[in-house]
């Protein structure tokens, strides 16, 4: 407590001990009277009790601002935390935001991406998705329209185990092993390139595609 708050704090008693003392300097100024000590003596015991009552009062007020500064700083921890723990919610809430929102190439990147398409001929593609996922076939099937309307034999999309179920944010390319891949793959990559459609890096051989001729696009889960 500062020196300016304990001047007004002690500032009561000291009005107080002041008047009891100029009452008392008062009677006993008086011209002598046989009434003259008791006045006296009561003017002592009722400024005695003035001072004792204010100094009760003084004490009763101070444990009262103390009770509420402690009141105020537990409030105030307990708004810090309150902060801290809505600031933890909102993050956690934009990772599950961000976690349910499905893939998808925006309507301009799937014009030009058709035009590309369009402009290298037909090819033969397959699309594939991981079984039982919603979001993974949806992110498929827009693919597989969007190579239809470019003029590409797109068949699917289909729902296979065959490359595993690990999670991947880009889709995958596969061509048969043990042969050259189709120029097709080499054109998807590099319209997936050119307009930032996620993929997994290179071309991946497999037994599991019958034609070599056929470039297949598998979409896993999303992480």
């Amino acid at each position: 407590m500062s020196l300016a708050e304990i001047a007004v704090w002690w500032l009561p008693i000291a009005a107080v001990v002041a008047v009891a003392g100029l009452g008392v300097a008062a009677a006993a100024a008086q011209p002598a009277r046989p009434a003259k000590p008791y006045w006296v003596a009561a003017l002592l015991l009722g400024g005695t009790l003035a001072i004792v009552l204010a100094a009760r009062l003084q004490e009763i007020g101070r444990a009262a601002l103390r009770g509420a500064r402690a009141e105020s700083g537990a409030a105030g921890s307990q708004v810090v935390a309150l902060n801290a723990r809505v600031k933890e919610l909102e993050s956690q809430l934009r990772v599950l935001q961000e976690k349910s929102r499905g893939r998808t190439i925006a309507p301009d990147a799937a014009a030009k991406i058709e035009e590309r398409l369009r402009q290298a001929g037909s090819r033969r593609v397959v699309v594939s998705c991981v079984p039982g996922d919603v979001e993974a076939y949806d992110y498929a099937n827009q693919i597989a329209n969007l190579l239809r309307a470019a003029g590409w034999e797109a068949l699917g999309p289909e729902a296979t185990q065959i490359f595993g179920e690990a999670p991947a944010m880009g889709v995958r390319l596969y061509v048969r092993s043990g042969t050259a891949p189709p120029d097709a793959a080499t054109i998807l990559i590099d319209a997936f390139t050119r307009f930032n459609i996620p993929f997994e890096s290179g071309i991946t051989p497999s037994a599991a595609i019958p034609d070599p001729a056929t470039t297949e696009i598998f979409v896993s889960r999303k992480p």
